[in-house]
């Protein structure tokens, strides 16, 4: 009997250490005060991006922000804007424009996109659920690259092009 008692006391050591390593791998890193907050997209995104054909991982290259559809850099702030899909983009949905907020920090300007207009909606919008990458250097999902603005509230980048990255969850 006693035996069996060392061995049970054992199973359950092994089992609680199993419990604690599974708890610290899962333990996922400190998120930047920088970024902006996790979120869920629009109710029926998922749905509606499904019937323009296209899935969580598909790329849009974009002009950021129609106002600035201009060669060179662009300077952005805290805003909604409108994104105007390019090449490849354009090929994939003609005529739309896709909708969202800047997010500006002195050294990034993140995007969260939530609706697409089609022109046979008649200016009418669909939801979505996208993010914004650098297309030129910046695979890690955290926004553009951006240098502070000597105008207060403002980033400036590169330049006014991005990619719109299709999600089912804003990270």
């Amino acid at each position: 009997m006693r035996g069996s008692g060392w061995m049970a006391g054992l199973l359950v050591l092994s089992l609680v250490a199993g419990c604690r390593h599974t708890q610290e791998a899962d333990a996922k890193p400190e998120r930047p005060k920088w970024m902006p907050p996790e979120g869920a997209c629009p109710r029926g995104a998922l749905l509606q991006m499904e019937r323009l054909g296209l899935k969580p991982g598909d790329k849009v290259p974009v002009i950021v922000d129609a106002i600035q559809d201009h060669p060179g850099p662009a300077r952005y702030n805290y805003s909604f804007v409108i994104a105007l899909p390019r090449g490849e983009g354009e090929k994939k949905l003609p005529g739309a424009r896709i909708g969202g907020r800047l997010y500006v920090t002195k050294h990034r300007v993140f995007g969260r996109y939530d609706r697409i207009f089609l022109p046979e909606s008649g200016g009418g919008s669909v939801p979505f659920c996208g993010i914004l990458l650098d297309s030129r250097w910046d695979r890690d999902g955290e926004g553009l690259i951006a240098y502070p603005s000597p105008m207060k509230g403002f980033s400036v980048v590169q330049d006014n092009t991005g990619v719109i990255q299709v999600v089912d969850t804003y990270p």
